[in-house]
């Protein structure tokens, strides 16, 4: 051999020039080109195909050019990644609290908004006398009751004008005979006058007490005969009292499609709500993008020198830097 350098002593000379640890523009290739370590091996392909787009748009040519362009696809990817994990985290959130807001949770653990809807749907069970597991479960029932009070208001108002009770139904029944019945007891009737109106018997024991202490069950057949003794002992003011009971069930009907828009108002405040990342979180996030797109930015000025340079124009100015909300 008499000293004569072989591509293989040549290449161990190489080597052991080298640094331990190499310098890490030595990497570039693989920090902020194709194979970057910055994109994980399931986004190597659709990245490599990503900044062959880029190379081809921004008119990249030769080693530097490109290297530029590289640059400026790295950025572009880490910010759609930083907007994909905005989307997550936000879709997670969102997930939890809807769990939250579906029930199974102890209320007093909510954060205030998701808090604020179960008291909401707590008040909502209170007017409507449906448990909460059905008004999460069935939207439609609390509106029902609202509806169910509007046609209470609408049958009083009918026997306000002057009409009959003959051929009311057990639902009208209840309502009505709860309408009169209070209103009786009110002006001093006793219950056995009121049973014997309805029966046209005497009342058997017990019977008055349980009118008196509202444990009557009002039934259709009836009711004819407790609102002649209604008309009888209220006069002329029969007509003006059941109006007012109409207008308190129209109350009711209305106070119950409050509380659903309060429901849904509240619910829907706890979903946006969780859609948005906490202070420290979006505090972080926004520096991020700003250095991405810093970095974004002086890769596509420098190219764009580069471009020109090759081509013979007069470079750009220099870059004034790209400062984020701290002016950093």
């Amino acid at each position: 051999m008499n000293g004569e350098i072989t591509d293989q002593t040549g290449h161990a000379q190489a080597q052991a020039a080298l640094p331990v640890q190499p310098d890490p523009r030595a990497l570039n290739g693989v920090t902020h080109g194709m194979g970057s370590e910055h994109v994980p091996s399931d986004e190597r392909t659709a990245y490599a195909a990503h900044v062959q787009a880029v190379r081809s748009a921004s008119g990249a040519t030769g080693y530097l050019e490109e290297r530029l362009a590289d640059r400026a696809a790295l950025a572009l990817w880490r910010l759609d990644r930083v907007a994909r994990y905005e989307a997550a985290q936000s879709s997670t959130k969102r997930r939890e609290v809807a769990g939250q807001l579906a029930g199974g949770v102890n209320p007093f653990s909510l954060g205030t908004a998701a808090k604020q809807a179960h008291d909401a749907l707590e008040m909502l069970g209170r007017l409507t006398g449906e448990s909460l597991d059905t008004l999460r479960s069935d939207p439609q029932a609390a509106e029902d009751s609202a509806l169910t009070h509007e046609a209470d208001a609408a049958y009083l108002e009918q026997i306000a004008a002057g009409g009959g009770a003959e051929d009311c139904t057990e639902d009208q029944a209840f309502t009505l005979g709860e309408a009169m019945g209070a209103t009786l007891r009110g002006v001093r009737v006793s219950g056995a006058s009121m049973v014997r109106a309805m029966t046209g018997r005497a009342p058997k024991r017990g019977e008055g007490a349980s009118v008196e202490n509202e444990e009557w069950t009002y039934e259709p057949e009836e009711m004819p005969g407790l609102l002649a003794l209604y008309r009888e002992r209220l006069g002329e003011y029969s007509g003006r009292m059941l109006q007012g009971d109409a207008a308190l069930e129209r109350q009711k009907a209305g106070r119950v499609r409050e509380v659903i828009r309060e429901v849904l108002s509240a619910q829907a405040d706890a979903l946006a709500l969780a859609a948005l990342p906490s202070e420290k979180e979006l505090e972080k996030v926004t520096r991020y993008e700003a250095h991405l797109e810093r970095v974004l930015y002086r890769a596509l000025h420098d190219l764009e020198a580069a471009r020109d340079t090759r081509a013979g124009r007069a470079a750009p100015p220099p870059l004034r830097g790209v400062l984020d909300e701290r002016q950093e």
